[in-house]
């Protein structure tokens, strides 16, 4: 089903790459905007482009920039392939694996690494007999989609800590749906990214267990902007544009946090209070080609790949 799957995405890129390839690359007018449609995940990570198109940075580059929000950067991977979205933001697990199914895809620019505190986060119920890391042999864990981001930092920062995950079963659950599911003992414990984390904690019927980034090496890239080979290569001017203004939102991110909390609840359902207490991550302009490398081996230990790409070709933007 897997290789059916990407058969069909390659065809719609080789469609979207022979529509593209006579016209060459598309540079408009001085005084135009170009429209770019970016599919973004609804989480905290994405802040920096809504604080950069709301400070200009985008229109500066003569961009215009919809935001279209969707739930797992695996379907935003499928969209931007098929041409349904022109840039996408993607957990670095998802992007890998899809670059080792052959398809040509490329990151643009950073997305964000890993933040301290309750921005990544495992929980059990209150009153789990689980109340060490080593008591996650064997049980059962949300995560937003299976072989991605949450099941390749849980693996990693257990492993680290000398736990066995050959027997742990990962199940698919939205992050809004999280607490729900642990509270019915659907699964023995959730991993949580900000603000799901955050409201979990809140809520007092759940108790965290593990924070699993600071286990991971310093930096761990977690998400990156991309867009298609085919895109990259119709369209260079527009993305160079993108990149130099989403380079401009990330660092200003990164400088003011008291600005990323008050943008927060404008792209997702998050209260103002909640949105001043959530952990951020951190935002560099850095896509740690390196520690991706790191990423995509951990990737192929753990069976979500069956090759590990080219991480050079990936990241040559």
């Amino acid at each position: 089903m897997r290789r059916a799957a990407a058969a069909l995405i390659l065809a719609a890129l080789l469609g979207a790459a022979t529509a593209c390839g006579s016209s060459g690359p598309s540079v408009p007018p001085a005084s135009a905007a170009t429209t770019v449609s970016v599919g973004v995940v609804p989480v905290v990570d994405v802040a920096p482009l809504y604080l950069g198109i709301k400070k200009g940075f985008f229109t500066s580059q003569k961009l215009t920039v919809v935001p279209r929000q969707v739930q797992q950067g695996s379907a935003i991977i499928t969209q931007v392939v098929s041409g349904g979205l022109d840039i996408g933001f993607s957990n670095n697990v998802s992007l890998i694996a899809a670059a080792s199914r052959g398809i040509p895809l490329r990151i643009v620019a950073a997305g964000n690494q890993a933040g301290p505190g309750l921005y990544s986060a495992i929980f059990v119920r209150k009153d789990s007999p689980i109340t060490t890391p080593r008591d996650l042999a064997g049980k059962r864990i949300a995560v937003n989609a299976v072989e991605s981001v949450g099941p390749l930092v849980v693996n990693a920062a257990l492993q680290s800590r000398g736990v066995s995950v050959a027997g742990i079963s990962y199940v698919a659950v939205p992050f809004p749906n999280m607490a729900s599911a642990l509270a019915r003992s659907q699964v023995d414990a959730v991993w949580a990214v900000e603000p799901f984390s955050g409201a979990i904690s809140a809520q007092g019927d759940a108790r965290l267990l593990l924070e699993p980034y600071p286990l991971l090496p310093k930096n761990f890239p977690v998400a990156s902007y991309f867009v298609s080979a085919a895109y990259r290569s119709a369209h260079a001017d527009v993305v160079s544009r993108f990149t130099r203004a989403m380079n401009e939102s990330l660092t200003y991110a990164q400088a003011h946090p008291a600005e990323v909390r008050q943008i927060l609840p404008t792209f997702i359902k998050i209260a103002p209070r909640v949105a001043a207490t959530v952990a951020l991550p951190r935002w560099s302009t850095d896509i740690e080609a390196g520690l991706l490398a790191t990423t995509a081996s951990l990737a192929t230990r753990y069976g979500f790949v069956s090759a590990t790409p080219n991480i050079s070709q990936l990241t040559r933007g």
